[in-house]
């Protein structure tokens, strides 16, 4: 019996013990590439995480926007808005994190939705 307690012990602690895979994390300086209906647009996407919540800005020749988002698993969900004749444009980017890398579309208000491709440049 007590050598049987000693197995599941032993078990148990090496189980506890052994490494898990790292939580992706979607905290850092992006670049960001995006197509709108006028070409390819670029920014620069500083995120900070807690948890699954994502908070930061983005930032491009036009200025600094805030952005809020969320990471669940591998999926990125991030929206910021941006002026544009006179009212705010909501920009909804939503992909899936691989490493330093996120590929998805990019949903522009009202105009359209189109691909879109980011790199972690650097870590928080």
């Amino acid at each position: 019996m007590m050598r049987t307690t000693a197995l599941v012990l032993a078990v148990c602690l090496a189980a506890a013990a052994a490494p898990r895979g790292a939580e992706p994390t979607a905290a850092g300086e992006w670049r960001v590439a995006f197509v709108v209906p006028t070409g390819t647009r670029t920014v620069s996407m500083y995120i900070k995480q807690t948890g699954t919540k994502l908070t930061g800005a983005v930032v491009n020749e036009d200025g600094e926007f805030p952005l809020e988002g969320r990471l669940t698993g591998d999926q990125v969900s991030v929206s910021w808005s941006v002026p544009e004749d006179g009212k705010l444009m909501e920009i909804t980017m939503k992909g899936k994190l691989s490493g330093d890398t996120i590929t998805g579309t990019a949903k522009i208000g009202d105009v359209g939705e189109g691909p879109l491709t980011a790199r972690r440049t650097a870590d928080n």
